[in-house]
């Protein structure tokens, strides 16, 4: 390995100035996305129910877990593998590998589709659909095939430009918001938020591929890439292209496993509260989510701009550097996490019951502060994934997640079963706090840890 400090003399300024110039830009975005969502969500409330919304929700859910398990989260193969060769200029090799990453994209997309069609025609009553949305749900899953959007993602993070996935990142909210605004014209219905909901879903997918494909046309990236994706099919038969980027089907598919691993914090808790407790429960679980995921936003906007940062210093052997940021990233996220928590338990109720009133209110505080902790822990181990995947132990990445959801799927089925709406919340922060937990030692335990940092 070369010398830390030759190599760190090529490297760029960056660190943490870059993560957190990276994080204003994207905290930009999110301070005109967190007030439209709850707008969002206060009108659907208003227009229709919070058993209709709760409805919706479920579908989502349903949706968003299926795109998810399909999805092989390949932004994270174009940075790790795209980096090194966009860097060296080498550019029908950089092509190559989005090349690879759409292929990916297109095919978690459509069985994502199909999939998720044949078990919502086939486990309605398991899901806890009502007939009223047993057509609206098979409909819905035509938004999964516009969830696959990674790799427009992972290029816009290689390039830079976290400002634009700012603009994106409020596409959909501002569709939803309109969509919804309007149906107080006398349209409003049940198909009619779920239609609203498909077509933030296709909104969001066409705004970040167009802003990739104008970037990647800036940097003179789009001239043979269709003529580089086509011949990278024999090359995938017959192996050429893996003994060229040795480990990368490997590592598509361990992101992709501990993406599917992840949903147990993700969407799962909104299906299994509709699937036991019922729509209206499942809507304002759904709410309590959104807003303890808003409220702890800041703090978690930073593991996306830290990824990029860490495969820069690991390309370049900087790994005291690497260690450092690590150190600093979890302390910052940690800080910021914490002090939301304790502005949540001050001013939470009131600002609460303004916005779905008493009865809601009392149902879901409880619910936000449980999982607005479980967000505080998680941002405080936040950089540790990325580190892990970043260091080439996707295993214990892995691992570390098989080990939680064989903990936290049984308990949060028992929670909810026994206690409800109110089992979701400790059920969650358990789950957290072991997965965190589980990291920390396989960090700890990474041979040259010690001696490097």
């Amino acid at each position: 390995m070369p010398d830390e400090n030759s190599s760190a003399k090529h490297v760029k300024p960056g660190g943490v100035r870059r993560v957190m110039s990276n994080l204003g830009v994207l905290l930009g975005g999110r301070a005109i996305n967190a007030p439209l969502s709850l707008l969002h969500i206060w009108l659907a409330t208003r227009l229709l129910g919070s058993v209709n919304f709760g409805l919706v929700a479920m579908m989502y859910a349903f949706a968003r877990t299926i795109g998810d398990i399909v999805d092989f989260q390949s932004w994270q193969t174009v940075l790790q593998y795209g980096l090194r060769p966009l860097t060296d200029g080498k550019r029908q090799e950089f092509q190559k590998i989005v090349g690879f990453s759409l292929l990916l994209d297109c095919c978690g997309g459509l069985l994502g589709f199909f999939g998720g069609t044949a078990i919502s025609l086939l486990c309605m009553n398991m899901l806890g659909w009502p007939p009223q949305i047993h057509v609206i749900g098979v409909i819905y899953c035509v938004s999964i095939l516009f969830m696959a959007s990674a790799t427009p993602m992972g290029l816009l993070r290689v390039f830079n430009r976290y400002d634009l996935l700012a603009v994106q990142g409020t596409v959909a909210t501002i569709v939803r918001v309109i969509g919804t605004a309007s149906m107080a014209l006398g349209w409003a219905s049940l198909p009619a938020l779920a239609g609203v909901w498909i077509a933030a879903e296709i909104a969001a997918w066409g705004t970040i591929f167009f802003m990739a494909a104008r970037e990647m046309k800036n940097r003179d990236l789009v001239r043979g890439l269709f003529h580089e994706t086509c011949a990278l099919i024999p090359d995938l038969k017959s192996g050429r292209f893996f003994k060229a980027h040795p480990g990368i089907w490997r590592f598509a598919l361990t992101t992709n496993l501990n993406s599917t691993l992840a949903l147990a914090f993700g969407h799962i808790g909104t299906l299994v509260v509709g699937a036991f407790v019922g729509p209206a429960s499942a809507g304002y679980y759904r709410i309590a989510s959104q807003i303890a995921a808003g409220i702890a936003k800041p703090a978690t906007l930073i593991q996306t701009t830290v990824y990029p940062e860490m495969a820069r210093l690991w390309r370049d052997r900087a790994t005291k550097r690497l260690y450092r940021l690590t150190i600093q990233i979890a302390l910052m996220a940690g800080a910021i996490g914490t002090a939301l928590l304790v502005l949540t338990l001050v001013a939470g109720k009131p600002l609460l019951q303004i916005y779905i009133g008493q009865t809601g209110a009392l149902q879901t505080l409880p619910v936000v502060l449980w999982l607005l902790a479980a967000e505080v822990v998680t941002v405080w181990g936040l950089p540790l994934e990325p580190l892990l995947f970043t260091i080439n132990r996707s295993e214990a990445a892995i691992w570390a997640r098989c080990l939680e959801c064989a903990f936290f799927l049984p308990g949060l089925v028992f929670m909810v079963r026994k206690y409800g709406l109110e089992g979701v919340g400790p059920a969650t922060l358990c789950g957290v706090t072991l997965l965190i937990g589980i990291q920390l030692v396989f960090v700890l335990r990474t041979p040259g840890l010690k001696t490097s940092a």
